[in-house]
């Protein structure tokens, strides 16, 4: 076990986070995935590093995050409920789904104004995605996301 301050060099570089006021839109994504998903939200004290899970009908987010930052989270887990919770449609490939949970929560996040900086391209190259990826999986985030955009954006 070390210490960070007993290491030289350089500090690590952070992910760019979203930024930004989702205003009443929160509230709808949390409707939306409560009561039209059934999908428990919960805010936890997660591990380091960790600022959201999804598993199988509960979504746990990272208490703390801020608004943009919860909005963020609870887009990528729902997105991951609604395209990975069926096993026979769900990708094997971890690259695949966390791409595609980043990229509705991406376009979720664009469509209501948060600023989304690089955060999204950073957490996707962290999983080794790239345009590839994204390309086969455009017919299934273009839907989710429109979806999700749908609900957040109802009486607005």
């Amino acid at each position: 076990m070390f210490d960070l301050s007993q290491t030289d060099g350089e500090p690590v570089p952070e992910f760019a986070r979203m930024t930004g006021d989702p205003r009443g839109h929160f509230r709808q994504l949390m409707n939306y995935a409560t009561n039209h998903q059934g999908i428990g939200v919960v805010f936890d004290h997660l591990p380091p590093g960790v600022d959201g899970e999804s598993s199988g009908g509960v979504l746990r987010l990272r208490v703390g995050l801020g608004p943009a930052g919860e909005f963020h989270v609870l887009a990528h887990e729902l997105a991951h409920e609604m395209l990975h919770k069926v096993a026979d449609d769900r990708p094997q490939s971890k690259t695949i789904r966390e791409t595609e949970a980043e990229a509705v929560a991406f376009v979720v996040c664009e469509a209501i104004g948060l600023d989304t900086n690089t955060a999204a391209s950073d957490y996707i190259q962290l999983y080794a995605g790239g345009k590839d990826t994204l390309a086969q999986s455009l017919d299934r985030i273009q839907r989710t996301a429109a979806t999700i955009i749908e609900a957040v954006t109802a009486d607005q």
